[in-house]
């Protein structure tokens, strides 16, 4: 399972589809996956795209709009709020902070 969502948190994925991989009800697998990783499927995949998304951003020179949608984002203002909630700085303050330490 972990292979897989490893494989496809870039792209739309429903808990009913993730479950039917795994053989289970969508119920008994968020059950199950929670148990196993300590927090929901979607918590999981958000975590994903965050994590993909500040290598990106610590990479290279790709727009923060384009680092968005590959890190499967509706757009760039649902990757700040995110950013903003889960990791408590901005897309642009984590490119900011890799330009602050490249410097050195």
């Amino acid at each position: 399972m972990q292979e897989f969502l490893h494989e496809n948190f870039t792209r739309k994925l429903s808990v009913g589809e993730i479950a039917s991989i795994a053989g289970l009800s969508p119920f008994h697998f968020t059950r199950a996956f929670n148990k196993t990783f300590g927090q929901p499927p979607h918590q999981y995949v958000l975590n994903l795209r965050l994590t993909f998304a500040e290598q990106l951003l610590l990479e290279g020179n790709i727009s923060i709009a384009e680092i968005a949608y590959l890190s499967g984002f509706s757009g760039q203002s649902h990757l700040t709020a995110a950013m903003k909630k889960h990791r408590h700085a901005t897309p642009a303050q984590i490119r900011h902070n890799r330009q602050i330490y490249l410097s050195f």
